[in-house]
């Protein structure tokens, strides 16, 4: 495999990964923020939103075709997010840390990996890494409000 089919792979995976983020966002927006008390759940979904048109204009750049979807997560997420309406906020957002946190370590991974390219890695340590952890915060913040 060469390191443009290896970052191109890797970046499809980010990809798939940022698209079942925005969906899951878009779910527990709509199931837990109807009144919109809070925006960081909004802040997270749109940071979400840019990593994915950031990682589809790259794959495009390349003249590649990106993922259009989130495939086998989708299903995945919708039952969780039955299963956690039914407990209430607080495991959704617990699980949202864990979805942030399998994030971060899948954008760490790819930094890692010596076959994707320095032009990708630029844009994951420059662009698309930066606001995940943010992220931890802002739901931590948000759990401990409603424990």
């Amino acid at each position: 495999m060469t390191a443009t089919d290896q970052t191109f792979d890797t970046f499809n995976a980010l990809l798939i990964g940022e698209i079942a983020a925005v969906e899951t966002y878009s779910q527990v927006i709509d199931k837990f923020d109807a009144a919109a008390i809070d925006t960081a759940l909004d802040r997270i979904r749109a940071d979400h939103q840019e990593n994915v048109l950031e990682l589809r204009k790259f794959i495009s750049n390349s003249a590649l075709e990106p993922a259009s979807g989130s495939g086998t997560w989708s299903g995945i997420q919708e039952t969780l997010q039955i299963a956690d309406a039914l407990l209430g906020e607080s495991p959704v957002l617990k699980n949202l840390q864990a979805g942030e946190e399998l994030g971060i370590s899948q954008y760490e991974n790819a930094l890692a990996n010596a076959d994707v390219s320095e032009a990708a890695k630029a844009i994951i340590k420059c662009t698309l890494l930066p606001a995940l952890s943010g992220h931890l915060i802002d739901l931590q913040q948000r759990r401990d409000r409603t424990e």
